[in-house]
């Protein structure tokens, strides 16, 4: 099945253990900006080992491309704020930390009832506040998973009719 469309992005501590936290732990992390969330992996690096004597490669070594994922918000409210680059709230005013980044568990909810899980990523966002009269200012947010992803199908439940006989 297709996996399409961003329903909701939940964030939520890391155990520290390392493993999937409870689903009652995720919390919506915020609103995204629309068609911005992409998690992508990058090519493989792929290195063949040759010997004088052999024309074919005597080996063949590959490593990964590493993953990136990316998404847009659009909410520049104290909570929100405070949720993707620390600082601090004082009087319903948002002041600026030192944002290094967070490491958190991201879940993403799909349109096509997906759920799309990194138990562990680096997560850092940074402002993008284009303040033009037809354009949204952003909160470009991006993560390096620390972990692998999990992707699982919702269940759907399916209603088991009674079969009426007459007789």
């Amino acid at each position: 099945m297709a996996i399409f469309g961003t329903k909701e992005v939940l964030w939520a501590p890391v155990e520290a253990d390392e493993s999937m936290p409870d689903d009652a732990v995720f919390e919506e992390l915020c609103k995204t900006y629309r068609d911005s969330v992409e998690i992508l992996d990058a090519d493989p690096d792929i290195t063949e080992e040759y010997s004088d004597q052999i024309t074919e490669p005597i080996g063949v070594f590959v490593t990964p491309g590493k993953t990136d994922g990316k998404f847009s918000g659009y909410e520049y409210d104290t909570a929100t704020l405070l949720k993707l680059m620390g600082g601090t709230v004082v009087d319903s005013e948002w002041t600026e930390g030192d944002n290094v980044g967070l490491e958190i568990a991201i879940r993403y909810i799909t349109d096509s009832g997906h759920r799309i899980t990194y138990p562990k990523v680096k997560f850092f966002a940074k402002k993008n506040l284009k303040l033009k009269k037809k354009e949204i200012a952003l909160i470009d947010c991006i993560f390096k998973p620390m972990s692998k992803v999990r992707i699982k199908k919702r269940s759907e439940e399916r209603r088991v009719g009674k079969e009426c006989s007459q007789g």
